[in-house]
């Protein structure tokens, strides 16, 4: 089945009823097993110090996966809705960096990077209300038509003005994370106070309001999008759970190490996984279809490669198939100094045939004639052809001559067992070929045309002898080693 090529990409395939469910039911999940959450979020757990740097470690390897996927598909598309969230997930990353080296009791006891009791949970709103608004910015852009550019056979990383956009994007979502780390560190003190010994304040959740605000109008803007692309319905899904994270690590719980707190993180987790498990599986399905497609190519390109090299009147092979076979022939019996046999055929007065009993009757002719030769082909390696016109040929590797003449006589004896009447033959009174046989040895220094060119004037020598006979000879000393029959 043939693919659609607004289907290759997920930011351009248009989401079916089917994912549109799947979609709406991982949504529901997510909910409710927030309010199943919900009652317990302000209870206190173990405070585990690890916990910080396993989770984000993870964290940053998902993002730093998804960006790098959706700039390679910008990189194609050049799609700037694909550039900005690609560069949202890179933003996660790094700012995830900088948010567990900072985290207190981790690294250090204060956090690194000059870290103070503010800088973790101010990167915290920085980073979640920073991701939301690049969401909002793809749905901005995701409308742009897309028109995909050539895909390089050598592969390899993006060049040219999608590899600049690319190192550009990278070196400014790293400064913004620099920008905002500093702002977090050095200038904490001009910041309002978000939490004390672990314990959020009431500014918190004024502060962290803001983000759900931006996240819930991302959640908005992806459902309303028409056309709804893959993409559109994962970040969907992907926001709500951000949403899910935000409310209870940050609005709904009671500060630090407790329900909600562990509760949220893992539903970031969650978030950054998604997309990227849809990334992979939507990826895997397309090497599935191209590994479909690349062996049906595969099998119509040697359907193709057979019909080029078959006549379409005899259904034997044409000269151009003759061509390659003899010379590959050639090669084999020069390397192991093997013997190859040509045996060049002419029906016998085709012309006045064709002329009296009509061209669908010449057609027919030549076709039972081809038949009667290909039957003469006694091993896999012997091979029929039409030569050209009312000409044909029979390519014998690894014959003598007097095989090869055996296997001539044959022929001759097949066309006139076929009966076909010839009123105007000037050999038979039925349809008759005359032919010559030429015997390369792999020991000379014997060419294809020099082979062809001893066959043909044994050929010639059959016709001036009568016709309706083959002719043998050796085809470097060119000693007529002939044997004729009388005509049938």
């Amino acid at each position: 089945m043939p693919i659609n090529k607004s289907e290759i990409f997920i930011s351009t395939g248009p989401a079916s009823r089917r994912q549109v469910g799947f979609a709406l039911a991982a949504v529901l999940v997510s909910v409710v097993i927030f309010f199943a959450v919900l009652p317990l979020a302000t209870r206190p757990l173990a405070h585990i110090s690890a916990f910080i740097p396993a989770y984000e470690s993870a964290l940053v390897i998902v993002d730093l996966i998804t960006a790098v996927m959706l700039f390679s598909q910008f990189s194609i598309l050049r799609s700037k809705a694909l550039f900005v969230l690609a560069s949202g997930y890179l933003f996660t990353a790094l700012i995830a960096v900088a948010h567990a080296l900072s985290f207190p009791e981790v690294f250090s006891s204060t956090g690194l990077l000059g870290a103070g009791p503010q800088t973790t949970v101010w990167l915290y709103m920085f980073w979640h209300g920073g991701f939301p608004l690049f969401v909002i910015l793809y749905a901005r852009f995701a409308g742009e038509e897309v028109k995909p550019v050539k895909i390089s056979a050598a592969g390899g990383p993006p060049r040219g003005a999608a590899g600049i956009a690319i190192l550009a994007g990278v070196a400014a979502v790293f400064a913004i994370v620099c920008g905002l780390a500093l702002v977090a560190t050095t200038n904490q003190n001009h910041l309002p106070v978000l939490i004390v010994d672990n314990q959020f304040t009431a500014t918190m959740t004024g502060v962290v309001s803001c983000g759900c605000m931006l996240s819930l109008v991302a959640v908005i803007v992806l459902w309303r999008r028409r056309p709804r692309t893959v993409l559109d319905l994962w970040l969907f899904v992907v926001m709500s759970a951000w949403l899910c994270d935000i409310a209870l690590s940050a609005v709904l719980d009671a500060g630090r190490f407790d329900v909600g707190w562990y509760a949220g993180r893992i539903y970031g987790l969650l978030a950054a996984s998604s997309l990227l498990v849809v990334l992979l599986i939507e990826s895997a399905a397309h090497y599935a279809r191209l590994a479909k497609l690349s062996a049906e190519l595969g099998a119509a390109n040697d359907a193709l490669e057979q019909l080029s090299n078959q006549d379409a009147l005899t259904a034997i092979a044409n000269r151009r198939g003759f061509d390659a076979y003899l010379a590959s022939q050639i090669t084999i019996a020069r390397r192991h100094k093997r013997t190859l046999a040509l045996i060049l055929f002419d029906v016998d007065g085709f012309k006045a045939f064709n002329d009296h009993y009509g061209h669908q009757a010449g057609d027919e002719c030549l076709r039972r004639v081809a038949a009667a030769l290909r039957s003469c082909c006694r091993r896999p390696a012997d091979m029929a052809a039409r030569y050209g016109g009312e000409e044909f040929a029979i390519i014998l590797p690894e014959t003598e001559l007097a095989g090869a003449t055996e296997i001539a006589e044959a022929a001759r004896d097949a066309v006139v067992r076929l009966g076909i009447r010839h009123e105007h033959s000037p050999a038979s009174p039925y349809v008759s070929i005359s032919g010559g046989v030429a015997v390369l040895r792999g020991n000379g220094g014997m060419i294809a045309e020099r082979l062809i060119a001893v066959a043909d004037k044994a050929l010639f020598k059959a016709k001036d002898l009568g016709r309706n006979r083959m002719v043998s000879l050796q085809a470097e000393s060119e000693v007529t080693v002939f044997d004729s029959d009388e005509a049938a």
